[in-house]
């Protein structure tokens, strides 16, 4: 078997070139490949805890916790103990973690653009429900 030849190489050589382009992007706005993550979650509900953030994103709560704070000492987001618990910790974006989200649409909505230029609209689709089925069944 040629181990270049088979679906798994040519997937990790793709996401890897795509992660490093992604990185490069997300540098401009002063954000890392992980936060990212972090950031999409609160755009859609601020205010989780850090477990919560974990279990969403399926990520050890250590992980969560570093990132977490880089993202607090770039304030991008603001850690607040919970009142009621003081084991909990919440995250809420800062407005600097807000406004992130239009450059980051906007950064992501290119590099996407650019990355599968090569596929026709109908090539696009397939690539979508194939990604969309395999993360499925990984999870």
């Amino acid at each position: 078997m040629e181990f270049e030849k088979t679906v798994s190489y040519l997937f990790l050589q793709t996401a890897n070139i795509y992660r490093v382009k992604f990185e490069r992007e997300m540098n401009k706005i002063n954000l890392h490949y992980g936060q990212v993550f972090i950031l999409i979650s609160l755009w859609k509900t601020d205010g989780q805890s850090q477990t919560e953030l974990a279990g969403n994103l399926i990520l050890s709560p250590p992980t969560i916790s570093k990132m977490v704070k880089n993202l607090s000492e770039n304030d991008f987001v603001q850690i607040v103990q919970s009142e009621k618990d003081n084991r909990v910790t919440r995250v809420f974006l800062t407005s600097k973690g807000r406004d992130a989200e239009t450059s980051f649409l906007e950064l992501f909505q290119e590099l996407e653009r650019d990355f599968f230029a090569g596929l026709t609209e109908t090539e696009r689709l397939i690539f979508l429900q194939l990604c969309e089925k395999i993360k499925e069944h990984a999870a």
